[in-house]
């Protein structure tokens, strides 16, 4: 009987521990997928502005030179795009942030700044979606950079929480 106690206590431990490593390797995961989602508006962006390439055009550039994480969400995005179905670019934006980002580990606020995003870049000039970008850029920097600074500890909290409420579950069990 105490065996089993033992191996009980030893995996309640294990898999709250797990749970702390996973949800600090999810905010780790969160900073790596804002960092390439900046990178891919700023794909998006010099294809508009050195090109001269129109919204629909820019993205299918994105998803035949880009594989990553948000492959999925250009190929959905340009998908749509080229179906013509009469939705307009913020509602195909959306429908994709919604269905392709799921299991990305952006939080709901960030997926909600990409919605805002998408709403009011596709019906305005070739200027005012430079500027549009660029206020979005300077959006993701700044999330990226106050992550960064408190990265260590949230991770460092994460870890530790979970092993102790690892042993205060074992406490209460025996």
């Amino acid at each position: 009987m105490n065996i089993m106690k033992a191996i009980g206590c030893i995996l309640v431990i294990v898999s709250s521990t797990g749970m702390g490593f996973f949800f600090s390797n999810e905010l780790r995961c969160r900073i790596e997928n804002l960092k390439e989602f900046k990178k891919l508006i700023g794909l998006l962006r010099g294809d508009i502005r050195y090109a001269n390439t129109p919204l629909p055009e820019a993205i299918s550039s994105i998803t035949r030179r880009h594989s990553g994480n948000f492959d999925a969400f250009f190929n959905h995005v340009n998908a749509k795009l080229h179906e013509f179905s009469g939705q307009t670019f913020s509602e195909v934006w959306k429908e994709a942030v919604q269905k392709e980002m799921a299991d990305t580990s952006m939080s709901n606020k960030d997926k909600l700044h990409i919605i805002q995003f998408g709403e009011t870049l596709g019906y305005l000039d070739k200027d005012m979606q430079m500027n549009t970008i660029d206020l979005f850029v300077s959006q993701l920097e700044d999330e990226i950079k106050d992550l960064s600074k408190t990265i260590k500890e949230k991770a460092y909290l994460y870890n530790t929480l979970g092993i102790m409420a690892g042993i205060f579950i074992i406490i209460i069990m025996i």
